[in-house]
């Protein structure tokens, strides 16, 4: 999959009531955010949920994943450590780190 490459793994097609469920992969691109476009589903996303995808540890780099949502978009931003013993988190360029995702909203 490539960097930024979006997958909808699965779409309840539907509303259930009144809101579309939405869910899939995104590999992050090294933008920060890398955005997950959903117009093409919902006229609006009213939440949504992130989590790095894998069964080891994360490593420094990304160490974390949040989202934001901005109209029809689904922001998912991540953040590694600055090293050391220091844990202030900063933008991480990864462009490698699948994450899940869930969406949902007005269809």
């Amino acid at each position: 999959m490539a960097a930024g490459a979006v997958t909808i793994t699965f779409d309840s097609g539907r509303s259930i009531r009144g809101k579309r469920l939405l869910g899939g992969t995104v590999t992050l691109d090294g933008s920060n955010p890398t955005p997950v476009a959903l117009a093409s589903y919902l006229r609006q996303v009213t939440g949504a949920v992130v989590s790095m995808e894998g069964s080891t540890t994360p490593a420094d780099d990304p160490s974390a994943v949040t989202s934001a949502v901005s109209g029809t978009t689904l922001n998912v931003y991540a953040w590694k450590n600055t090293g050391g013993t220091d844990p202030t988190l900063v933008a991480s360029t990864d462009n490698a780190r699948l994450v899940n995702w869930t969406a949902w909203g007005i269809p």
